[in-house]
């Protein structure tokens, strides 16, 4: 995910990337797994997530995540959504609350995407962007869902006056952050933080 291959993040979702779990008590393990599995994806990247290198994380039998996480895709599907999750509360405080124009987001965007703590969320977003183009499962499935689920999250902080307006308009601000993340990525800092100032954003 670049900016944009987030989903929309609220509890149902995150519930329902992560539904197997039966009971309260095991709540904690679930999170830990889940803790875990975001810390090899930031580290060594979407590629090394698997049951056995979280299993080793944790000094756990694999069989214990597989408990949480029945299919693969699951896994790979919650530790994006709370990387997003992350990365929206971020934003949250940049935006405010009222509905922005388009330039105004991503003026406030920008310095936050630009943080180092942010740069090894979307190294794995654009490896998960290189394996859903090049239409391995299930990132190519999963790569959809999640744009259109952050421009769904981003239309609801635009100013325009009808819901299709701040929809279209949200997907310009995604469009344009994302290149600007694509360009420092391969580029550096110095060009895209030039190309940032040609779209007066900075």
């Amino acid at each position: 995910m670049t900016f944009a291959i987030f989903v929309v993040v609220t509890t149902k979702t995150i519930n329902e990337a992560t539904a197997t779990v039966k009971g309260v008590g095991y709540r904690h393990d679930q999170e830990s797994i889940l803790k875990a599995s975001k810390h090899v994806v930031l580290a060594e990247g979407v590629s090394a997530l698997s049951y056995g290198r979280v299993a080793k994380e944790l000094a756990i039998s694999d069989r214990m995540v597989v408990y949480y996480f029945p299919a693969k895709a699951d896994l790979i599907s919650a530790v994006i959504v709370a990387i997003g999750s992350e990365l929206q509360l971020m934003l949250e405080e940049a935006f405010g609350s009222e509905p922005l124009s388009a330039k105004e987001l991503m003026r406030r965007a920008w310095p936050v995407l630009s943080l180092k703590k942010a740069q090894p969320m979307f190294n794995g977003f654009f490896e998960v962007i290189g394996l859903a183009s090049a239409g391995q499962p299930p990132y190519d499935e999963l790569a959809p869902v999640l744009l259109n689920g952050w421009i769904d999250w981003l239309a609801d902080r635009v100013k325009a006056q009808n819901a299709v307006r701040r929809r279209e308009i949200a997907a310009s601000v995604v469009a344009q952050i994302d290149g600007l993340l694509m360009i420092r990525r391969i580029s550096g800092a110095r060009i895209a933080n030039a190309a940032a100032r040609e779209l007066g954003i900075v």
